[in-house]
């Protein structure tokens, strides 16, 4: 996270550079979208969505089939 953060302010500052600067921000930003960091962040944010979008498949599937009729709730003392 700390690298795309430093890109960031990177770009703010090469672009005061000039052409210079912008090429360099392009080989920059090539170099971080292709490391491992970033794989990993994207790998994780998709099996999070999928996990979420699987969760809320369950959570939906439930409300529109209606109650369990197996499920009882334990009797109040």
């Amino acid at each position: 996270m700390g690298t795309i953060i430093g890109v960031v302010i990177g770009y703010a500052l090469g672009t005061r550079a000039g052409p210079e600067g912008w090429d360099e921000f392009k080989q920059a930003w090539k170099v971080i979208i292709t490391s491992d960091e970033v794989r990993d962040l994207l790998s994780g944010s998709l099996s999070l969505g999928r996990d979420l979008a699987r969760r809320g498949t369950e959570v939906l599937t439930r409300s529109v089939a209606g109650p369990d009729p197996g499920f009882a709730l334990p009797p109040a003392a």
